[in-house]
């Protein structure tokens, strides 16, 4: 019980480290600052959701994998021959890769899709969908 307790003050201590300067860092909500319109307008939003979509994947999600894996793999140096410590290792490494295979692909497929359709387009960029300039 009390090794149980000391790992998750651990990890959540670790991981306050790594994920805190993140956050702190991510400038998600953009300054609705524009000449002509006061406050926000839609492309803020489409801006502060693709802010959100970049902080998790790009900035939340690494380093929390890897504090994953290397648990994953202190759990399987430290399992003393143990099947069910090994299994849940093993576990712990197959989701976390499926885990970001996922986040990944996600973009990889929007981004096809919208190429392809993009192209029949007029007036249309498709290289560069991602990409908000709210002015």
């Amino acid at each position: 019980m009390m090794n149980k307790k000391i790992t998750l003050l651990l990890s959540i201590f670790i991981l306050g480290f790594l994920v805190i300067p993140q956050i702190a860092a991510a400038r998600i909500v953009p300054e609705c600052n524009h000449a002509d319109v006061a406050g926000c307008n839609l492309c803020d939003f489409f801006l502060l959701i693709m802010n959100i979509y970049d902080f998790i994947v790009f900035k939340l999600a690494p380093p929390v994998a890897g504090l994953l894996i290397v648990a994953a793999g202190a759990l399987f140096l430290v399992s003393g021959g143990s099947e069910e410590r090994v299994s849940q290792a093993k576990k712990i490494f197959v989701n976390v890769i499926i885990g970001l295979v996922f986040i990944y692909a996600s973009w990889l497929i929007v981004n096809s899709i919208i190429q392809v359709i993009g192209k029949s387009t007029e007036g249309f960029n498709p290289q560069s969908w991602w990409q908000f300039d709210c002015k």
